[in-house]
């Protein structure tokens, strides 16, 4: 161990979650040719529409929940972001494995809601809620956090915009999504307060381009601003 610089406050050893981090961003960095996209969503509709349901009397309807449904139903629509490169062979993948970031007491740690864009958001919901129960309780099993195809890193609830986030091998992509915020916005040419935030995807690109990644962000878009056209929901 190199001798410390500077006077130690304290050292903290690395545990078993944040060693297999660390060795997961390190070959990412080191074997991706990354590249990032951002775009500023607006979110009234989906915020308006959840709402609404809300009044109507569904219940334990989350944000997230339908952000996840979002990611999902995205990524189904622009295969390259549900793929990765095998030995100069791109690999698209039919079932949209989406990895969820939950942090936790021990680390961050990401667990795989499977075939989630074609789950109900009910379903979704439920699956989602599990897994992060069993996450910070530390009852995840292997298959919890194996097998996904694309990440969704949600940083807004801790007050965060922007960011470049790292896919998580052998993943090739990962959306980071920011704090929902009312924002200045031009509208009809009037300046208007809506409910934005900034949606990041990192990407390999070797094989994703830009323009599959801005499909990508388009694709969210157009779901997080036509929400009543996909979200079907039981009261």
């Amino acid at each position: 161990m190199s001798e410390p610089r500077l006077p130690v406050r304290e050292t903290r050893a690395l545990n078993r979650v944040t060693k297999a981090m660390a060795k997961g961003m390190k070959a990412s960095v080191e074997n991706l040719a990354l590249s990032e996209a951002s775009r500023e969503i607006d979110v009234t509709a989906l915020k308006s529409y959840r709402a609404q349901l809300l009044e109507s009397g569904v219940s334990g309807l989350s944000l997230n929940t339908m952000l996840l449904g979002a990611t999902a139903r995205a990524v189904a629509s622009q295969p390259l972001l549900n793929a990765e490169l095998i030995d100069n062979q791109i690999v698209i993948y039919e079932p949209v494995n989406l990895g969820m970031a939950v942090a936790t007491p021990a680390g961050l740690i990401v667990v795989v809601l499977r075939e989630a864009d074609q789950l109900s958001l009910a379903e979704l919901g439920k699956m989602a809620a599990d897994k992060v129960e069993r996450a910070r309780s530390g009852k995840l099993q292997l298959e919890d956090i194996e097998g996904g195809t694309f990440t969704l890193s949600n940083l807004g609830m801790f007050g965060v915009d922007r960011g470049f986030p790292i896919p998580r091998p052998p993943e090739s992509a990962i959306l980071l999504l920011g704090a929902i915020k009312p924002r200045p916005v031009v509208v009809d040419g009037q300046i208007v307060s809506r409910e934005t935030m900034w949606a990041t995807v990192t990407f390999d690109h070797r094989f994703i381009d830009g323009a599959a990644a801005a499909a990508f962000l388009q694709a969210f878009s157009d779901l997080t601003a036509s929400p009543q056209s996909w979200i079907k929901v039981d009261k």
